[in-house]
């Protein structure tokens, strides 16, 4: 059951991530909730998963010409940067607290695509 619990999970995950919705929003609250994993594996789990997963889809991109390379650079050496240090942070502070954050970071998210929506709904209607 704990097997087809995590492919159920994986491909919800996987579609999330298709859509651009991030599939680790969805995939790190089902592993915490329904298997206990503490945040700070959760989150690893997911990063090594969108590690694989992005070399892929990077990799088609490219194929496809897809990507503006001036543009890559200038955020991927200072979001690099970044994340070394968050990754660092996250690992010194204390499982729980990193899911308040979390949490607090998906909730930031909601709202913010609440508005976004309600208001593109109301820009419609005029």
């Amino acid at each position: 059951m704990r097997i087809l619990l995590l492919l159920l999970m994986s491909g919800l995950s996987g579609i999330f991530a298709g859509m651009g919705m991030g599939g680790g929003t969805f995939l790190i609250p089902l592993l915490s909730l329904f298997f206990g994993v503490s945040q700070v594996i959760c989150q690893s789990t997911n990063v090594l998963c969108f590690v694989v997963l992005a070399s892929i889809c990077f990799a088609i991109y490219v194929k496809d010409g897809l990507i503006d390379f001036k543009v890559f650079f200038c955020i991927a050496i200072p979001s690099m940067l970044v994340s070394l240090f968050a990754s660092i942070f996250a690992l010194k502070i204390k499982s729980e607290l990193l899911g308040v954050f979390f949490a607090c970071f998906i909730i930031l998210v909601g709202v913010f695509y609440f508005v976004k929506t309600i208001l593109a709904m109301k820009n419609k209607k005029q």
